[in-house]
């Protein structure tokens, strides 16, 4: 009897844990969001000639992180950098696809997107046991995509970009099952894994509003 109470005792206090750590991975979540909504404010404010020097910083910061750590796993300064400046481009990004597409199209796109990254998430959670496999392959196609995206700065043709999107997009979709499988095995930082999953559901917003801009035109 005490046994089965110990037991009881022990899942008890590992529920709490998990609770815990999930709460803090969405907080660092929200933080992140947090830190976005700061640097597109101060987007506004930045001079064109300045976006493509700071684009250009941000390429190396995210080609070095990549390479160095082997994997997405941006140190807290880092982090904190690369969210400032994505948030510092990105105001630009978001009021041309909000004037090309309308507010009612615009907000339906990331409302789209939002709902994809739940709906992947929870496959990932819920139906996918193990998707650990899935990361190395994950980061072959990241790195082949960033390669990608460079090669595209001087490839002025519509098929390619939106080839490039498509697949961006999908490879976004497929690191969200895979970090919400994370959570559910316990394999996280919960600054790491919140840092991911907000740069997961950005790429997905972007990435579904760029393909309804291709669309629209």
């Amino acid at each position: 009897m005490a046994d089965t109470a110990s037991k009881q005792e022990k899942k008890e206090k590992k529920e709490k844990s998990e609770s815990k750590s999930y709460g803090k991975v969405w907080l660092f979540f929200i933080y992140y969001w947090l830190i976005f909504g700061v640097g597109c404010y101060f987007g506004q404010f930045l001079p064109m000639e300045w976006r493509k020097p700071l684009s250009l910083v941000l390429l190396v910061l995210v080609l070095a992180n990549l390479f160095i750590k082997h994997g997405r796993k941006y140190g807290i300064v880092m982090s904190h950098i690369y969210t400032l400046a994505i948030g510092l481009l990105s105001f630009a990004t978001f009021t041309i696809y909000l004037q090309n597409l309308g507010a009612e199209v615009f907000y339906k796109n990331v409302i789209l997107a939002i709902s994809a990254f739940i709906v992947f998430g929870l496959i990932g959670y819920f139906l996918i046991n193990d998707a650990s496999g899935m990361g190395r392959y994950l980061f072959v196609i990241l790195v082949s995509l960033i390669i990608a995206g460079i090669v595209g700065i001087f490839i002025n043709n519509p098929v390619y970009h939106t080839i490039t999107t498509i697949v961006g997009l999908l490879l976004f979709l497929m690191y969200t099952i895979f970090d919400f499988n994370r959570m559910k095995r316990g394999n996280f930082n919960a600054r790491e894994l919140g840092f991911n999953l907000f740069i997961n559901l950005l790429n997905i917003v972007r990435d579904v509003l760029r393909l309804a801009d291709r669309v629209r035109k």
